[in-house]
């Protein structure tokens, strides 16, 4: 593959564009940091100095549980407007209260953890400032800590100042390696959860700082997918247009600006798949005498991916089986059983062992941090256990849950996040694919099967069998699955997809139907980019892009 100063420059711009689109408004860079810790039977009121017209009064949960009472009146006379239960970690709660009062007393239950901060809204969204905070149990000079950073509230709240969804875990993870805890989220390996841990160290604990290393990875990806689109199909328009696809599909821009560890585990893939495309051509056209180095490089990857999350052995798998076919094609012109075994087990079989052998080396180093904290070799070996058991036994329902099968067809994206905003505007994430890159990829996956039986082309054979080893083993999993587990698919979605425009570029007709096909991309971008990004939008341009009953966002 040759690379020369068109691809740099095309690379360099594309990530530059999706790096600017995605880092755009994905999350503040300071947020309160003080808290006062709360346990049972606490009370305190604030003061307005005035009445006020009091909305709602927002809650900024550092970590915990808490059952409260919210009273309006005045020291002496209180009268009850509102009760709940709060639980989730740096996240802002919201409490309706709907009245006119100068003091609100906050009374708790049965309550343990921290708040960040205490914030109180008018019915127009807009922060009523908070005089004093008094304690009506003993002197507590902490409570201050409540309003000391009001300057930093975003009214009202929306994700660019809170976690959301599932950075819930690994946000708090990356906190608890911080501070040398045993992190809580324990579910999955520990290399994306180090990689939030690095990320947050470098630029701080803000959303900014702990989404910023997804969005680079997330950038990273468009370079590598654009330098496998051009060994793929060896010339620039089919470079251009892997990364492209990559860069306006919904998933890849929704998933890589959220602070959890599937971007890193795609990155990790789909670079271990691209090495190992390397090798596997080399092999086909040079022997297995061809230089290892590249096959060394996938398992290098794959070993990183499945540091993250285990469900990268799919796709590896799918690697192993490409082995096995050629090497069983090239067995055939062997004469005996003998002669077939030693030919089997010859080069590369003993530095392909050596290779997994240091993968294993990698995934147990990325446990480290656990013996550091004072994790046994024992606790670690029995933790394996503990998270097999974790997912093959795992009954918990989700609403947003999906079938294996549906994931292609979209039909039913994962909701992430919803605010409500004044003025008839909302603030909402969905993580669902891009229909024209989805649905034209999937067909396109079948038209490939058709022409390896036709052509016997080995790219087409590549793209199918890595792509049905990462989905179909789905199928035989009992725990609730999310859209997001076909991440790893999109691009091999798109190679399908991108196969055949590529031969179709050197006719008047396809370069016409494939730029057209490119500027619908963008449009569809375009016309969700607020679903996907949480930007704010009218009530009305919401609910007419949920076009099928699934669609709910």
């Amino acid at each position: 593959m040759s690379v020369d100063k068109r691809d740099l420059l095309t690379v360099s711009i594309l990530s530059i564009v999706f790096f600017s689109l995605a880092f755009w408004n994905v999350g503040l860079n300071s947020v309160q940091l003080s808290t006062w810790r709360q346990s049972s039977g606490k009370s305190f009121y604030a003061d307005f100095g005035r009445l006020e017209n009091v909305s709602a009064v927002y809650f900024l949960l550092k970590n915990g549980q808490f059952d409260l009472n919210v009273y309006s009146g005045y020291p002496g006379n209180w009268s009850k407007v509102a009760e709940a239960s709060l639980k989730d970690y740096y996240c802002w709660k919201k409490v309706d209260v709907n009245c006119e009062t100068r003091f609100l007393r906050i009374t708790f239950g049965i309550s343990y953890g921290e708040i960040a901060e205490l914030a109180a809204l008018n019915s127009e969204g807009i922060k009523i400032a908070i005089n004093s905070i008094e304690s009506e149990k003993g002197n507590d000079e902490t409570l201050r800590n409540l309003i000391d950073e009001q300057e930093k509230v975003e009214c009202p709240p929306t994700y660019m100042s809170e976690t959301y969804f599932d950075e819930i875990y690994y946000v708090k993870a990356a906190e608890e390696y911080i501070k040398g805890r045993v992190p809580s989220e324990w579910t999955h390996p520990p290399l994306g959860k180090l990689i939030l841990t690095a990320a947050i160290l470098v630029f701080g604990y803000h959303p900014m700082g702990w989404r910023i290393m997804v969005v680079i990875f997330a950038t990273l990806m468009v370079s590598v997918i654009y330098f496998f689109g051009k060994k793929l199909f060896r010339t620039w328009i089919g470079a251009f247009s892997s990364a492209f696809l990559l860069m306006f599909d919904f998933m890849h821009f929704t998933v890589g600006r959220i602070a959890t560890v599937d971007t890193f585990l795609v990155f990790f893939s789909l670079t271990s798949h691209f090495f190992f495309f390397i090798y596997f051509q080399k092999v086909l056209s040079e022997g297995w005498k061809t230089s290892t180095v590249p096959l060394f490089l996938a398992v290098l990857f794959f070993a990183l991916g499945f540091s993250t999350k285990w469900i990268t052995l799919y796709g590896f798998v799918g690697q192993i089986f490409l082995l096995l076919i050629i090497r069983m094609k090239s067995l055939a012109d062997e004469k005996g059983w003998n002669t077939r075994v030693k030919a089997f087990f010859g080069r590369p079989f003993l530095l392909f062992i050596g290779f997994l052998a240091f993968a294993i080396i990698i995934y147990f180093l990325t446990f480290v941090p656990h013996l550091l904290i004072g994790y046994s070799l024992k606790d670690v070996y029995d933790l394996q256990f503990s998270m097999y058991r974790f997912h093959s036994t795992l009954t918990a329902t989700h609403p947003f849950s999906s079938e294996w099968w549906s994931w292609p067809f979209i039909a039913r994206p994962v909701w992430l996040y919803v605010s409500d905003l004044p003025g008839g505007m909302v603030s909402t994430i969905v993580a669902m694919g891009n229909p024209a890159v989805w649905w034209l990829g999937f067909a396109s996956i079948f038209l490939a099967i058709l022409e390896f039986f036709k052509e016997r082309n080995y790219v087409c054979a590549f793209i199918v069998v890595i792509f049905f080893f990462q989905w179909l083993p789905y199928a035989v999993i009992s725990r609730c699955l999310f859209i997001y587990h076909f991440y790893s698919n999109v691009p091999f979605l798109i190679f399908a997809t991108v196969y055949f425009l590529n031969k179709s570029w050197s006719t008047q007709r396809g370069k016409i139907v494939w730029l057209a096909y490119l500027a619908f991309v963008v449009v569809l971008f375009m016309l969700f980019y607020p679903v996907i990004s949480g930007a704010p939008i009218p009530y009305w341009w919401r609910d007419s892009l949920r076009w099928f009953r699934g669609w709910v966002f």
